[in-house]
C-alpha cells in the first residue's frame, strides 16, 4: 500500500511503500485450491492467460505488487499481462505459476507448454545468431506452416515433425546465406 508521508528532513510530502498493509499469503485463510475454485467461477470459458492470472490473484487476495515481487518480475509486465496488452512467455508463466502455488498446467497443458518452450529456444536461438529480422522471418514460416495443417489432415506427431524439418531447413538456408554475405554487412 503506498503511503502519503512528509519527508522530515525537507519536508516534502513523499510517497513509502507500506508492507504492513498488504496480505500475507503464508497467513490467507485462502488456500491455494479454494483460490483456483473462486477464480474459476469468474472465468469466461475463452479466458486468456491475462485473465486467469488476474482472476487467482484477485481471489488469492493479492496486489499486483507482491505478485511482481513473488514472481521476480516487474509491476509493469504484470501489468501488461493482466491486461492482455502482452501474452506472458513460458519462463513468466513459470514464475507466475510458482508465485500463485499453482502448475503451469493452469494456464496451458503439458502438450502446449513444451511446444512453447521450445519455440522460445529456437527463437532465441535464431536471435542470437541472425537477429530480430531472423526472428522475425523464422516467426512468418512458422505462421505458414501451421497454416498448412488447417484441413487437420496430418497427426500432432507428424505436425510437429515437420515443423521441426522447416526450422532447420530455416536455420540452413540462412547460414548458406551467410557464405555468401559481404563481409562489411556481417556483424
Amino acid at each position: 500500500m503506498l503511503v502519503l508521508s512528509l519527508q522530515q528532513t525537507t519536508g516534502y510530502p513523499t510517497w513509502r511503500h507500506d508492507m504492513k498493509k498488504e496480505t500475507n499469503f503464508e497467513t490467507s485463510p485462502l488456500n491455494t485450491q479454494d483460490a483456483k475454485a473462486e477464480a474459476a467461477t469468474t472465468l469466461a470459458p475463452d479466458a486468456t492467460n491475462g485473465d486467469k492470472i488476474k482472476a487467482l490473484r484477485t481471489a488469492q487476495h493479492m496486489s499486483m505488487a507482491e505478485l511482481a515481487r513473488r514472481a521476480s518480475m516487474s509491476d509493469r509486465a504484470i501489468r501488461y499481462i493482466e491486461s492482455n496488452q502482452r501474452e506472458p512467455s513460458v519462463e513468466a508463466i513459470q514464475k507466475i505459476a510458482v508465485a500463485l502455488g499453482v502448475t503451469t498446467d493452469y494456464f496451458m497443458d503439458e502438450a502446449t507448454f513444451q511446444q512453447e518452450l521450445n519455440d522460445d529456444l529456437f527463437y532465441a536461438d535464431v536471435r542470437k545468431k541472425y537477429g530480430s529480422r531472423g526472428v522475425a522471418q523464422a516467426k512468418k514460416i512458422k505462421e505458414q506452416t501451421t497454416a498448412l495443417f488447417a484441413g487437420g489432415e496430418l497427426s500432432e506427431e507428424d505436425q510437429a515433425a515437420f515443423i521441426k524439418e522447416m526450422e532447420a531447413l530455416f536455420l540452413d538456408a540462412k547460414a548458406d546465406a551467410k557464405k555468401f554475405t559481404p563481409k562489411k554487412y556481417l556483424r
